[in-house]
């Protein structure tokens, strides 16, 4: 079967037992939460993923290291996809769920690359201004990168709007060229 299917399935369980608990939100800041321990710590991943390694082993591991932190909806999710054999693909399974939620509350995700790092303040007025624009809550992960030599460049839904001074200089190089 097609890890991605089987990614799809848990995490719409996921989501359709929060729902019932009435705690959605909860479980998407306890996804949040588990996916950055996994992106600062790949040992955790690979040592999930191993089929080496018991079960048991890999439930002691993420109770020991999220018991508390994470609700018990969330703990007992953990739990059913470690018992059903499909720990390996918890990662995953959360990046799935995220999507999942941002579908059934309407928000998009937006990757905005600058040339120098915003201030604070420009994040939170930048955000601001998406979310009027499309109309809808935006997730807004800011980057920077030098090349783009100053402007922007937003990505939402596949879609892309380079306003860098670096695509500007390019168009005017071909121009010339032309």
């Amino acid at each position: 079967m097609d890890g991605g299917l089987i990614a799809r399935r848990y995490a719409t369980v996921l989501y359709e037992y929060g729902a019932e608990k009435g705690e959605t939100n909860r479980i998407y800041d306890d996804v949040n939460m588990i996916r950055s321990a996994f992106a600062e710590n790949s040992k955790a991943k690979e040592m999930l993923a191993s089929p080496l390694q018991k079960v048991s082993v890999k439930k002691a591991f993420l109770q020991s290291v999220f018991g508390k932190k994470i609700s018990a909806q969330s703990s007992e999710f953990i739990q059913f996809v470690a018992d059903k054999g499909r720990i390996g693909m918890i990662d995953e399974i959360l990046r799935v769920y995220q999507i999942v939620y941002k579908e059934h509350n309407g928000i998009k995700t937006a990757e905005v690359t600058t040339a120098q790092e915003l201030a604070s303040d420009k994040k939170q007025e930048f955000q601001a201004q998406l979310e009027k624009k499309l109309g809808s809550k935006v997730e807004t992960n800011f980057s920077t990168d030098a090349s783009l030599i100053g402007g922007v460049v937003i990505r939402v839904d596949g879609k892309q709007l380079d306003c860098s001074v670096a695509r500007q200089l390019a168009d005017i190089e071909k121009k010339l060229m032309v």
